[in-house]
């Protein structure tokens, strides 16, 4: 029985070589960095820039981490973890703070340009955003779930990206912030 299986596997992939669970390739990006309020993904090495000026309430990014990347054709999904200073430094409110955010970017890999993005404000000092967990994000059999409690609408925001269906970013739940659960 197994050696059918086998057989008959292997001559669905001669029969049909791209079949949709194949076709979904990762493109090897090199890096992700920033500059400013803009990231740079280094990949097939070249350097593209995005500018996110309009999004990003931060002084400017100082860490980067590519936390996903997929392929599906000739769209490139990408989610980027950005931490960067509130206000650059310095004393008084928010002097040594951080502000978070999580960047979805949908890129078309045959010119690099931006078909779509996302951005979304996970921990800000500026705007009282605080995680309700220990760390702003988790990552568990390829989901991500980021819980944090805004303080502007004074809801609890429970963020999932699953990176098995990239092309439709992510998914907010929210719900009024209690003190009951506030901090679950």
């Amino acid at each position: 029985m197994r050696r059918l299986f086998l057989v008959t596997f292997a001559a669905l992939v001669v029969v049909f070589p791209c079949m949709e669970v194949l076709c979904q390739q990762t493109d090897a990006v090199e890096r992700v960095s920033g500059t400013g309020k803009s990231i740079i993904v280094q990949a097939s090495g070249s350097e593209h820039k995005y500018d996110f000026e309009d999004d990003l309430q931060l002084y400017e990014i100082g860490e980067t981490k590519l936390l996903f990347q997929r392929r599906i054709e000739n769209s490139l999904y990408l989610l980027v973890h950005v931490k960067g200073s509130t206000t650059g430094g310095g004393n008084g409110y928010c002097g040594a703070g951080e502000e978070e955010y999580l960047i979805w970017l949908d890129l078309d890999v045959r010119n690099w340009d931006e078909d779509d993005y996302k951005v979304e404000l996970i921990a800000s000092c500026a705007v009282n955003i605080e995680s309700v967990n220990s760390e702003s994000y988790e990552i568990e059999k390829g989901k991500l779930t980021s819980e944090y409690a805004d303080g502007r609408d004074n809801v609890k925001k429970t963020l999932v990206y699953d990176s098995a269906k990239p092309e439709k970013g992510w998914v907010i739940h929210q719900q009024p912030v209690t003190p009951a659960n506030r901090y679950r």
